[in-house]
Parts: C-alpha cells; sequence; structure tokens
C-alpha cells in the first residue's frame, strides 16, 4: 500500500511539472514579417529603405530584408531576446520619432519569428 501510494505521488507529481504548452503559431516572414518591416520600417525618404539610406545601410525593401536581417546580425535565434532587431522594437529605439513604435502583437509576431529559427518562408 505505502509503494503504491509513492508510486501514485511521483506520477502525479511528474505529470504536474511537465504541463503541456500550445506551440507556437508558425511564423512566415513573407506573410507575417516583411508587412511589419515595409509599414514601419522601410519608409521612403526616411528610413531603412534601399541600399543607401544612411542609417547603418539597414535596407528593409522587400528584395532586400532577408539578407540584410542576417548580413547586419539583427537576429539571434540562439538567444531571440537579445537579438537586435528585437531589442531595439521592443525597447521602442526603434522606429524613431516620428513614427510609432510598433504595437505589442507586431513585437510578440517578430519574436516569434526569430524563437522559430528566423526561417525565410
Amino acid at each position: 500500500m505505502i509503494i503504491t501510494t509513492m508510486l501514485l505521488s511521483v506520477v502525479v507529481m511528474h505529470s504536474c511539472t511537465h504541463q503541456s504548452q500550445v506551440p507556437l503559431q508558425p511564423v512566415s516572414f513573407n506573410r507575417d514579417i516583411m508587412p511589419i518591416l515595409q509599414t514601419s520600417c522601410a519608409l521612403n525618404g526616411s528610413c531603412h529603405l534601399g541600399a543607401n539610406n544612411g542609417n547603418a545601410h539597414i535596407n528593409f525593401d522587400s528584395t532586400a530584408a532577408y539578407a540584410t536581417i542576417f548580413e547586419k546580425q539583427l537576429v539571434s535565434t540562439g538567444n531571440p531576446t537579445a537579438s537586435l532587431l528585437y531589442v531595439e522594437i521592443s525597447t521602442g529605439i526603434m522606429p524613431k520619432a516620428p513614427y510609432s513604435t510598433l504595437s505589442p502583437a507586431q513585437i510578440s509576431t517578430i519574436l516569434n519569428w526569430i524563437k522559430q529559427g528566423a526561417i525565410n518562408n
């Protein structure tokens, strides 16, 4: 009886420590990330649009955005919350005034994309 009770206690404790987590919804670079970059970062005449934009040459136009993210080491899939892209948008450093900061949903989408490996899909 004592052994059965102990075994049951271990099983209950084990099941409590391994609660199921809802998997992250797959984030698509083209469907989810590019629209954020295009409307908040790659703005005509001022920010990260075109190769010679004056903003550390970080180019978020549609043909160069993904390559730029990795060439400029803006994401770290091994430590997503330390990624420069995430840090700058989550702390409000970017986008700069007079442009609006990203919404919590947009920031979360970018973080989830980085957590999922920052895949070009």
